[in-house]
C-alpha cells in the first residue's frame, strides 16, 4: 500500500477541521455527527478516524492550536521586562484573522468552556514559568500573583473579543492593557506612536 504524502494528509485533516468548525459555529452545534462532518468535507468516516479518535479529540485539537505557544510567551516576557511595547504588540498581532475569529467564538457566550479553561490554565502555567515573580515568597503567594496576572490577561481578551473589537483595534487594546499594567489606571505613558 502506497504511503500518502504528508501535505495531502495535512490538507485532509485541515479540511475535516474546517468542516467541523463551520458546523460548530452554525445553529446545529449540539447535534454534530461524524457523518455530517465527513459529508461536508467530502471524505468518508474512515478518513475522519484516521486523523481523530472521536469528536472530542477533534475539538481538542482545534482548541490546542489556539493556545499560546511557549516560544511566543518567552518573547513576550523579554519584551515586557524591557517595556518594549512595539515588540509586545507585534507578538500579539501575529495571530491571523482566522484564529481571531475562532478565539472570538470560543471565548464568547456560545463558546467552549473546555477551551476557556484550557486557555486560562495555559496562561497561568506560562506566567508561573516565565514571569518574574518573587520565588522567595510562599508558594501560595506566588500562585495568587500568577492567578491575578492570568485573570487580567484572560478577562481583557474575553472582553475585547466580546465588546471592544467593535470599538477599537487589537493594537489599541494591547496598548491600553500595557498602560494599565505598567502605569496604573490614571496615567497613560505608552505612546500611540510606538
Amino acid at each position: 500500500m502506497a504511503k500518502k504524502q504528508p501535505e495531502v494528509t495535512a490538507e485532509t485533516k485541515q479540511n475535516i477541521m474546517e468542516a467541523y468548525w463551520e458546523l460548530y459555529t452554525s445553529d446545529v452545534q449540539g447535534r454534530i455527527t461524524v457523518k455530517m462532518i465527513t459529508d461536508r468535507a467530502g471524505y468518508n468516516r474512515g478518513t475522519f478516524y484516521a486523523h481523530f479518535l472521536d469528536m472530542e479529540d477533534l475539538q481538542s485539537q482545534i482548541e490546542d492550536e489556539l493556545l499560546p505557544s511557549e516560544e511566543n510567551f518567552e518573547k513576550l516576557k523579554e519584551a515586557t521586562f524591557s517595556k518594549n511595547s512595539q515588540q509586545i504588540i507585534e507578538i500579539f498581532m501575529q495571530v491571523d484573522k482566522s484564529l481571531d475569529q475562532k478565539l472570538s467564538f470560543l471565548l464568547g457566550p456560545r463558546g467552549s468552556l473546555s477551551f476557556q479553561t484550557k486557555l486560562k490554565t495555559t496562561l497561568k502555567k506560562m506566567i508561573l514559568k516565565y514571569a518574574s515573580l518573587d520565588l522567595q515568597e510562599s508558594e501560595s503567594i506566588v500562585d495568587y500573583k500568577a492567578e491575578i496576572l492570568c485573570s487580567i490577561f484572560y478577562a481583557t481578551l474575553c472582553y475585547w473579543y466580546d465588546q471592544g473589537s467593535r470599538l477599537f483595534s487589537k493594537e489599541e487594546m494591547i496598548r491600553l492593557m500595557l498602560n494599565i499594567i505598567f502605569f496604573g489606571l490614571t496615567n497613560s505613558q505608552i505612546s500611540d506612536r510606538v
